[in-house]
């Protein structure tokens, strides 16, 4: 009973009424996109093929959960291919295809490395995610802009205890101890990282110099001070001790350094004036708070150096 469908088929066809193109499916090309490392199937990975010529000239496929795709309708040729994936580099490249099905594809895709895979290597991410680490580092790193120390030192050591090899830690858990005035642990730390990276050992040696001089020990400020690595600070802090100590010459000494490497610095500008002050030299007093109102009208030094300007004779 069903021999006359096929007759009829065979009229159609035998009388043009029905066109062989409408019975063709083209080239059929399927495939699997991958991911490189680990030959997973990449879901909702996008694979393009284009040809200039073609009708239609580009077509466009999204994998399955199993990283399967299929196109169908594609002219005999030479047809641009590109897989992309979010968090994969694109692989584009090309493929013979001729009418009905073709050799299935294999489509590899590399993973974008996170920034730390690529400082630290891969293997050292092991059974770890690295967007996870690197959001607890950048969660950490905001707490010790905020001065949250504990928050700080808390996701510092959580990171560091995942990625002992990340020497860079040891320097930032050295910092925020030292804000912490947990002095001791502090150079432990920035030894630790001197240990496992000598090239780091002037940052540190600098560093505990700090840490010593936080803690009143004025040779070590002064070896820091005259040794180059010392900052601005360090020359302030050192006018500073030897002003508390009494010592007004040897403090100007200090606070001229610390202007000379920062001339637009009001604080040292406004001690000079006191120590200036201090020695009864009322011009030279007026010259350095004129700066200071100058330079930082808007900060507690530039306020009292106007209080004191508008007292003065």
């Amino acid at each position: 009973m069903r021999k006359p469908f096929l007759t009829f088929l065979a009229i159609l066809l035998a009388t043009g009424m029905l066109a062989p193109s409408a019975l063709a499916q083209g080239g059929i090309l399927s495939g699997k996109v991958l991911d490189e490392d680990t030959e997973e199937p990449l879901a909702n990975a996008t694979v393009v093929v284009e040809n200039a010529s073609a009708n239609p000239p580009r077509i466009e496929e999204m994998t399955n959960a199993e990283g399967d795709f299929t196109m169908l309708g594609l002219n005999s040729g030479a047809w641009a291919i590109t897989p992309s994936a979010e968090g994969y580099q694109s692989n584009p490249g090309t493929v013979q295809v001729r009418q009905g099905n073709n050799p299935a594809l294999s489509l590899y895709l590399k993973r974008i490395l996170h920034p730390l895979e690529q400082a630290l290597g891969e293997e050292a991410f092991e059974g770890l995610d690295p967007v996870a680490i690197g959001d607890e580092l950048a969660a950490a790193d905001a707490a010790y802009d905020s001065q949250q120390w504990d928050a700080a030192l808390s996701g510092y050591d959580s990171v560091f205890e995942k990625l002992p090899v990340m020497t860079d830690l040891q320097i930032k858990r050295g910092n925020t101890l030292q804000m912490m005035e947990r002095y001791d642990e502090s150079i432990e730390a920035f030894e630790g990282a001197a240990t496992a990276n000598p090239r780091l050992r002037e940052v540190v040696d600098t560093a505990i110099a700090r840490i010593r001089v936080a803690r009143g020990d004025e040779g070590a400020a002064e070896a820091l001070a005259n040794s180059g690595a010392g900052s601005r600070e360090d020359l302030y802090n050192l006018g500073e001790v030897e002003f508390g100590k009494g010592n007004i010459a040897d403090a100007i000494g200090w606070y001229e350094q610390a202007v000379a490497a920062d001339p637009d610095w009001a604080l040292p500008l406004f001690k000079l004036g006191l120590a200036a002050l201090n020695q009864g030299d009322m011009e030279g007093a007026k010259g350095f708070f004129a700066q200071v109102v100058e330079k930082d009208p808007n900060s507690a030094e530039g306020a009292q150096a106007k209080a004191t300007l508008d007292a003065l004779p």
